[in-house]
């Protein structure tokens, strides 16, 4: 198992008689930002192996099967990085050929990302146990769509978390609705007969000192700013979904326009049955052919949000200056990215093009990890009967600690007490 000791680089082998399984596979950004940086670029795969960026190719010997929970790069790494013929089962196939379309021709090492010919890929349903027996459980998180990882083995079941939070941007039914199914704890609690016995837990949060903010609280923040300030102008990563949905019934419910200045936001919130109103998109920000009505920079009015990604938020307010005077009483909700390394976001140079052009900005970040004061609910809920296994995590040993004051002890555990004494 390799990310027991980084934040990414998620790397489970699950071995059990004569079936190989894994769960993600992804990059770690730790190590890649010690080599890479600016005009210094990895020439190819091998060298992101030398270097531990990618996986070794012994560690996939005889799998039949790999699975990714989602698809920020430090779990589903570089599917060209596999080095035999085999399955990979991802999220979502769409989303990820737009990603992979739009990785194909990068200038950057993102073109080492894309699938060679011989990796089949699959998508995974939901709630459904596979012929490898595996199930794939919804969480939340802040990309579109993530899962939890259930294994069925034959002598123990085994749960991979993955990423995930434990209060989302969305309701229940909104949940619900999304994913045709409920969360990962909602799932377990409503499904007693279901023992896991090894539980592989993510602690990305585990020894940070961010404030815990909830998404109920993120969503207040920028309610309260949308208020006194129009327009809101609020970023997001492109996979997050639940946040891009949060903001669209914030414009719905204080009746404000909602613009979509970004391709890749586009095309997730296409993904969604039933968004809480219709937004229009920007021509020239977004380059597909779209459903949604196509509005350009001129004709957006003052009473509005918009969302724009990271990496185009510095061009779009440039453009948005140089044609209208909308930015006289704008503000903007910057949300840092999670994994924030992928997206290269350098906030001290989106702050000072803010200030040049005398906007407001604010930085906010309800994280798609739960946090350590959830632990106790976490354990309480899913009960591992083993053990619990840390992973994504810098603070390892604090983990650790965290687990021993949570005061949950696993029944086999309980049993060696008890003849101990």
């Amino acid at each position: 198992m390799a990310g027991s000791r980084s934040i990414g680089g998620n790397f489970v082998r699950i071995e059990d008689k004569d079936r190989v399984l894994i769960f993600d596979q992804g990059i770690r950004f730790d190590i890649m930002g010690r080599y890479y940086a600016g005009f210094v670029s990895p020439r190819g795969v091998s060298e992101l192996r030398d270097l531990g960026i990618l996986p070794k190719p012994e560690w996939y010997e005889n799998a039949e099967s790999i699975y990714v929970s989602h698809m920020h790069l430090d779990h589903l790494g570089a599917l060209s990085n596999i080095p035999a013929e085999t399955e990979a089962y991802l999220p979502h196939m769409p989303i990820y050929e737009d990603m992979e379309e739009r990785w194909a021709t990068s200038p950057s090492w993102l073109a080492l990302v894309p699938r060679k010919y011989y990796v089949g890929l699959k998508e995974l349903k939901s709630l459904e146990t596979d012929k490898n027996d595996v199930m794939a459980i919804p969480v939340s998180h802040s990309a579109y769509p993530a899962y939890a990882l259930l294994y069925f083995g034959n002598n123990e079941t085994i749960l991979y978390t993955g990423d995930f939070r434990v209060d989302s941007f969305l309701s229940l039914d909104e949940f619900h609705d999304l994913y045709e199914g409920d969360d990962l704890l909602s799932f377990l609690d409503q499904n007693r007969d279901i023992k896991v016995d090894t539980l592989i837990l993510e602690g990305t949060n585990v020894g940070s000192s961010r404030l815990p903010i909830a998404p109920i609280e993120a969503v207040s923040v920028s309610r309260r700013l949308a208020l006194t300030h129009k327009p809101l102008i609020a970023t997001m990563h492109g996979l997050d979904l639940e946040y891009t949905y949060a903001l669209m019934k914030l414009a719905a419910e204080l009746n404000l326009n909602c613009y979509i200045a970004s391709t890749q936001t586009a095309k997730l919130a296409e993904k969604v049955l039933k968004l809480p109103l219709k937004p229009k998109v920007i021509e020239g920000y977004v380059n597909y052919l779209t459903r949604m009505e196509k509005i350009t920079l001129e004709e957006t009015e003052k009473e509005s949000l918009f969302l724009v990604s990271y990496r185009e938020v510095i061009d779009f307010m440039k453009d948005l200056n140089a044609t209208s005077n909308l930015l006289k009483d704008a503000v903007a909700i910057i949300s840092e990215p999670e994994p924030q390394i992928e997206e290269a976001s350098d906030y001290d140079v989106i702050a000072n093009w803010f200030l040049k052009m005398a906007v407001e900005s604010y930085r906010i970040r309800a994280s798609g990890h739960y946090y350590p004061y959830q632990l106790k609910k976490i354990l309480s809920t899913i009960k591992p009967r083993k053990s619990i296994k840390g992973i994504h995590t810098e603070r390892p040993e604090l983990f650790c600690n965290l687990l021993e004051r949570s005061e949950y002890i696993p029944p086999s555990k309980q049993t060696k007490k008890k003849k101990s004494n």
